[in-house]
């Protein structure tokens, strides 16, 4: 850079005052950088916070601690890569803050949900940005204050009040006119951060000017960011009324017909759930009352019904309409003033506070590298804002062709199940389909490279081979046996490869221990697993209806299952299969159960003669369990040639597949069933199946 240049910039003196209007995330986290930055320089810098939300709570018997008032408008969730940020800041949560460890996300899309595992080495966790709602207990355990109470610990001042107007004074710095104490006061700073969000009440005659006014006569070429209406509101949840969502983020992707949702998200907290809505209803919504028409019909999906457990009347906290940004701030910077956080840009959709971060690191490096002269914020910040509205365009593009496929039947059953073959077929770290379902539910990657491997050849591949092939395939099947999605929800069965592994080790050493032999080598192996809302009594009673002719479940047109000898659910008790006919018959026998929680049927007769049939029941959670199935023989083999080239042929041309789509569908009905079992304990031998305990084992 020449000297003539270098002229140009002004940068921030040795002992300068800098002020930040607002203490929420994007001020706290600008002035830890800027503290921080400023020592390894060895310079000096004083840093002041105007932060009109804050007050004293009452705590331990007359005692205070300070927090926030209000609420930031936000959900809550902090993500992977903000965890991230955290943890190399040395920004450690107190334990009361964090309301919530998330270990899986599920997209809930109009064929199936897919449920994603939170990657090892990667941490998500919900907390409460403010002191709402109000009939929390521990209102001043709150996010926004763990960061503002860490920015003083750095050295910042706190002043509680509300900044009125901010003009220039006759030496060309920022005089900052605020309220404090009921006194109005001026300060004159070196430079100021408009941090304020966009959030702020709505102005009315004879009102102060909201801090866009202020900062647009500031900067007159500065144009705000973009933004769209929400809906967001606490419900409150009783323990024991959604035990499925605990430690369970869900993002639903379609609404109704009448309820038009692009996005939806519940986020479980300790005793609420926090539930935000974004989509052309919410985009018109007229005021309290549209709120409650919304609420209410949300509530009323039979998708939402189901995962917030039926029947069960769920209150209301708190409800508020935030306006979320969607793109990104045109200038927002001039001499000795700019703005981060929500002033200047955001992440679409996700990273709210992430974005602060981004801004506010931004910024502070540029005024202690660079100068607070708008040349300076020009070359050293208005390149982090051109980078959010750049990945925002991919952003767009992304949630746009997540929305097409997740709001089709169609298209939703294809991706879904090319998720599950490679799932099945590959280990975690090179599944590509659920690494990208990964990236745009958690927001842990850049936009642009999450869009570029959604439509990578690999990627398509994947889908057109694993998905849309398989989906035909299967839905032949189901035609064929006459299976019918009507009447029942559609869950996840299929198993992980890691998973299978590792249960199937369980279930020879299980059989070991019980001294059932297994054919060896086994030629056939296939495992299911469905996670129920319910008791393991419920589930094990419904198990005892397989051979009943009014059981509900497992009723392919073709098939014929009955129960010939000995009673539900007692060792003896024998079911024959008819497929087809007499002649394509097989009897499997219930040999032994297992730590009350496994029944193990041998097959008897047939191509399968001497295989297992496992069915497992294990607890899960609190009113959850789990229910495996395991089926494993080797094929029978033939006296003679002829007869041992015909059973070679049966082998390799035996339709597993059709296994997979009836257990697949029979599941899913016995999961209705039985979560609509309302009978009471069910006595299993001598053994209560209700103290039955177990690892619990999760798709």
């Amino acid at each position: 850079m020449s000297e003539k240049t270098n002229q140009k910039h002004t940068p921030l003196a040795d002992g300068a005052t800098v002020v930040v209007i607002g203490g929420g995330p994007a001020g706290a986290l600008f002035s830890v950088h800027l503290l921080r930055r400023s020592q390894q320089l060895q310079r000096h810098a004083k840093v002041v916070v105007i932060e009109r939300r804050r007050q004293k709570f009452s705590h331990n018997g007359g005692c205070s601690t300070a927090g926030l008032q209000g609420c930031n408008c936000c959900a809550g969730g902090l993500s992977p890569r903000l965890n991230d940020v955290l943890h190399r800041l040395n920004l450690q949560l107190p334990e009361e803050v964090v309301q919530s460890q998330i270990h899986s996300i599920t997209v809930q899309g109009y064929w199936k949900n897919i449920e994603l595992q939170v990657p090892d080495g990667r941490e998500m966790v919900s907390v409460f940005r403010g002191a709402r709602p109000a009939s929390r207990p521990d209102r001043q355990h709150n996010f926004d204050a763990v960061l503002l109470e860490r920015a003083l610990a750095e050295g910042a001042t706190l002043i509680s009040g509300e900044v009125i107007d901010v003009e220039y004074a006759e030496r060309g710095r920022p005089l900052v006119r605020f309220r404090t104490d009921g006194a109005e006061r001026k300060l004159e700073a070196d430079f100021v951060v408009f941090a304020g969000g966009v959030n702020e009440a709505a102005e009315t005659v004879g009102s102060k000017p909201s801090l866009t006014r202020v900062l647009r006569r500031l900067a007159p070429d500065y144009r705000p960011p973009r933004l769209r209406p929400a809906l967001i509101f606490e419900l409150e949840s009783p323990p024991g009324v959604a035990p499925n969502l605990e430690g369970h983020l869900h993002f639903v992707e379609y609404g109704s017909a009448s309820l038009q949702l692009e996005m939806c998200s519940l986020l479980p907290k300790r005793g609420y759930i926090t539930v935000v809505l974004v989509g052309p209803s919410i985009d018109t919504l007229p005021g309290v009352k549209g709120n409650q028409r919304i609420i209410h019909e949300f509530l009323e999906l039979p998708h939402i019904r189901h995962l917030l457990l039926p029947g069960t009347q769920l209150r209301t906290a708190c409800v508020c309409n935030p306006r979320l940004v969607v793109g990104s701030a045109r200038q927002p910077f001039a001499d000795r003033v700019a703005a981060i956080g929500d002033m200047a840009t955001a992440r679409l959709y996700k990273d709210g506070i992430l974005s602060a971060h981004y801004t506010a690191s931004a910024l502070a490096e540029t005024l202690l590298d660079r100068g607070v002269d708008r040349r300076s914020l020009e070359e050293g910040y208005a390149p982090t804002i051109r980078s959010f509205r750049r990945d925002n365009r991919f952003a767009a593009l992304v949630f746009f062709l997540h929305r097409v496929v997740f709001s089709s039947s169609v298209l939703s059953r294809v991706l879904y199940q090319a998720v599950i073959t490679e799932r099945k077929a590959s280990i975690a770290e090179h599944r590509r389909l659920e690494q990208i379902l990964w990236k745009i539910a958690s927001g842990d990657d850049r936009y642009e490279t999450t869009f570029r491997a959604m439509i990578h050849p690999a990627t398509l591949w994947l889908i057109l081979s694993g998905g849309l092939a398989i989906t035909l395939r299967n839905y032949l099947t189901e035609c064929f046996f006459h299976l019918r999605w009507e009447g029942f929800g559609r869950f996840t069965t299929g198993v992980a490869k890691e998973q299978f592994e590792t249960k199937r080790a369980v279930f020879r050493r299980e059989l070991a221990e019980c001294q059932v032999e297994v054919p060896d080598p086994l030629e056939f192996e296939r495992m299911y697993t469905i996670r129920i809302r319910g008791t393991c009594p419920a589930v094990l009673r419904q198990l005892g209806r397989f051979g009943e002719t009014d059981r509900g479940y497992f009723l392919p047109r073709w098939v014929r299952i009955r129960r010939i000898l000995g009673q539900a659910n007692e060792v003896g008790c024998v079911i024959c299969y008819e497929v087809f006919a007499r002649r394509f018959s097989f009897d499997v026998k219930l040999e032994r159960i297992a730590e009350g929680h496994l029944l193990i049927y041998r097959v008897q007769n047939g191509f399968a003669r001497g295989g297992v049939m496992f069915f497992e029941v294990e607890p899960a959670g609190e009113q959850l369990c789990n229910l495996s199935i395991y089926v494993a023989f080797r094929f029978q083999r033939g006296r003679t040639a002829i007869t041992r080239l015909l059973w070679w042929f049966f082998q390799h041309l035996f339709p597993a597949f059709v296994h997979d789509v009836i257990w697949n569908h029979s599941l899913c009905q016995l999961k209705t069933i039985a979560e609509t079992d309302t009978k009471g304990k069910h006595n299993w031998g001598t053994r209560n199946i209700a103290d039955a305990t177990g690892s619990g084992f999760k798709m």
